[in-house]
């Protein structure tokens, strides 16, 4: 049963208005006030997303990566003496974000991209990617956040030795950092079977992405695995979150469509029963293809 429905990021309702960047060699020109400028623009934003969604019933989101443009970025951690996390207007408007999250129960997440790989051969990338994990675990607990959404990375020619050196590499994370972290199968290199595995090794709370096992898998899914993966979120006190997307030109097309196909919310129903989930919606058309599948449920 579907709890929650979410979308990520871009709210196109909201449009034009839309998440603002920086480029590094702006601030250098313009000063720190031009990317205090961008993030308080982005936070504001945040809150009018978080407001236009609980008037339409959608009360899961998908915070961006790039929230806070270039604060982890080496040169401005050298550069300037400025660091967002004693910013006071921002911390305000995150906190006015974490008023709104915890009043309504509304669950957020994070995503970091795909340069955040743990079992990497390359130390630098592997002490970045903590870095990275660092930054958005921030971000999160201060907006009331619940979960940072992750990949187990590279195969590099040896997938059990790589699924190895991703469990070594996550023990040696801080308490902290792991507290929010889950672990999603992916299309190309680790299926649902070796996410349940490395989920054995760990605790990490499982996210089973439909459409990616659509795409890599060798087995179909059973009732059985779903009981399993809420299993894994046994200590979190949340719902199991799934994502789903369609398909553009098919089941095993990786691309996404700008919709969610209505035959693959009923499978995705029908194999979950009665488990309570949170539900993710993968869509181009973000926030009107998540209203498209409250409107399937109603029928």
């Amino acid at each position: 049963m579907i709890k929650r429905i979410g979308y990520a990021c871009i709210n196109t309702n909201l449009k034009p208005r839309t998440f603002k960047d920086c480029r590094l060699n702006s601030v250098y020109k313009y000063g720190i006030e031009y990317l205090r400028d961008k993030i308080i623009d982005n936070l504001i934003l945040i809150k009018d997303i978080l407001r236009w969604n609980m008037g339409n019933n959608i009360f899961m989101y998908r915070v961006t990566s790039r929230l806070l443009p270039l604060v982890t970025h080496p040169d401005m951690l050298r550069d300037f003496n400025w660091r967002w996390q004693k910013d006071e207007e921002i911390l305000r408007h995150m906190e006015e974000i974490k008023i709104i999250v915890g009043k309504y129960n509304i669950r957020l997440s994070m995503h970091p991209d795909q340069f955040t790989v743990i079992n990497s051969l390359n130390e630098n990338v592997v002490r970045n990617s903590v870095i990275n994990l660092q930054y958005h675990y921030e971000i999160l607990e201060k907006l009331g956040g619940n979960d940072m959404i992750i990949h187990t990375g590279g195969v590099y020619g040896n997938k059990e030795w790589a699924i190895k050196r991703f469990i070594e590499n996550y023990n040696k994370l801080s308490e902290k950092i792991k507290g929010p972290i889950r672990l999603e199968n992916d299309d190309k290199s680790y299926n649902i079977d070796d996410v349940i595995y490395i989920s054995s090794k760990t605790s990490i709370p499982i996210v089973l992405d439909i459409h990616h096992h659509n795409c890599n898998n060798t087995r179909e899914l059973t009732k059985e695995d779903i009981i399993r993966i809420k299993h894994t979120w046994k200590n979190t006190g949340l719902n199991p979150k799934i994502h789903i997307s369609s398909g553009k030109n098919g089941i095993k097309d990786r691309k996404h469509d700008d919709y969610i196909k209505k035959e693959d919310l009923l499978n995705l129903l029908e194999l979950i029963g009665e488990v309570n989930i949170d539900l993710m919606v993968e869509a181009k058309k973000k926030d009107e293809a998540a209203l498209k599948v409250i409107d399937y449920m109603s029928i």
